[in-house]
């Protein structure tokens, strides 16, 4: 929040709160190629009749060639910033939105740009050979885990769309910034919209844009569950997790609208393949990320079959004793709790 300050009466002076807005910036492409259309244009567009509270959206419509890939990377190294980037391009051939996780350090054309050009080989010289996305996955894979059109891909192309975001990243990576947080920057492909309605799209990419954005404040649930020799079950995130190989509860993100234990039967159902009856709430924490406040609820939900559960989006259970429990690592937000329960044992 700004503070600008004014002069009052009797040189006093007073201060007015000003809240300061989000500056998001979002690019597109015109037709190239064979394509009469391109409807990552098509959704820039829709941004003209659209608001949003505390986000000011800045568009602009990048050239399909060497000049339009390196515009905003040239932007940012002369001073404008940014509190988010959000690249938006054309995959003619493919079907759903795809989120690119990396921009790569290399073109490969197999046609022209829109200025003649066929580039071939690195695209800038002595630098890594990709860079990874520098907004938060862990908070877009919670935005869109029940969205079936929406994926995260690993290649972004080897066309102009990647040597846009690879100039970015790389723009972005190398930026003095406050708390050493870098600006969050993500390219998303967009099919035709034979595929994916236009508003279909623009819906996806509205979210993306408050997700990544403005920093939230989540509300989590998660499950105690005993066995029947009263060993507590610990779950491992898979290693292509933001957070692989760290332990948690199984559990996840209070839905709008839900209560605490409408949003833990659905969870524990979704993760475990099992129903469970929450009895009452042991614990409950909150705790800063970098990129969100998470406000954590456990809730006992007694004992369970151990031969039932069938993990879905973990790599790995284990049952636990409470001398056990300092075995793995457990997630920051987890470890307040995890602590007193290592002292005091379970609740």
């Amino acid at each position: 929040m700004n503070l600008t300050t004014t002069r009052a009466r009797k040189g006093q002076q007073r201060t007015v709160m000003r809240i300061a807005m989000t500056r998001v910036l979002v690019t597109a492409f015109p037709p190239f190629s064979n394509f009469q259309v391109n409807v990552s244009q098509q959704v820039l567009t829709m941004f003209e009749s659209v608001e949003f509270d505390n986000i000011d959206v800045e568009t602009m419509l990048l050239s399909v060639d060497e000049v339009g890939s390196s515009i905003v990377s040239q932007m940012i190294e002369r001073g404008s910033k940014w509190d988010a980037i959000v690249h938006l391009g054309l995959a003619g051939k493919r079907e759903k939105i795809s989120l690119e996780r990396f921009g790569k350090n290399h073109s490969e054309f197999n046609e022209k740009d829109n200025s003649g050009r066929i580039a071939s080989g690195v695209i800038i010289e002595g630098v890594a050979e990709s860079i990874e996305t520098t907004t938060s996955i862990h908070l877009l894979d919670e935005e869109f885990e029940h969205d079936d059109d929406v994926l995260w891909s690993t290649d972004a192309g080897s066309y102009v769309c990647n040597e846009t975001y690879f100039r970015t990243l790389y723009s972005v990576s190398g930026e003095d910034t406050e708390n050493n947080q870098m600006v969050p920057v993500i390219f998303i492909h967009l099919p035709s919209n034979n595929h994916i309605s236009l508003e279909r799209q623009f819906d996806v990419v509205c979210r993306a844009i408050r997700t990544i954005a403005v920093r939230p404040t989540l509300e989590v649930v998660g499950a105690l569950l005993y066995d029947s020799e009263g060993r507590m079950l610990a779950c491992r995130r898979p290693p292509e997790d933001v957070w692989g190989g760290w332990w948690e509860f199984p559990g996840g993100k209070i839905d709008s609208g839900e209560l605490e234990i409408e949003a833990l039967k659905r969870e524990i159902l979704e993760e475990l393949s099992i129903a469970v009856f929450p009895k009452n709430r042991v614990a409950s924490l909150s705790h800063d990320y970098s990129d969100r406040k998470v406000n954590l609820y456990i809730w006992d939900c007694g004992c369970v079959d151990s031969e039932t559960i069938q993990p879905t989006e973990h790599d790995e259970v284990r049952w636990l004793n409470s001398n056990e429990l300092d075995q793995v690592k457990w997630l920051p937000a987890d470890e307040p709790i995890i602590a007193e329960w290592i002292q005091n044992g379970f609740p």
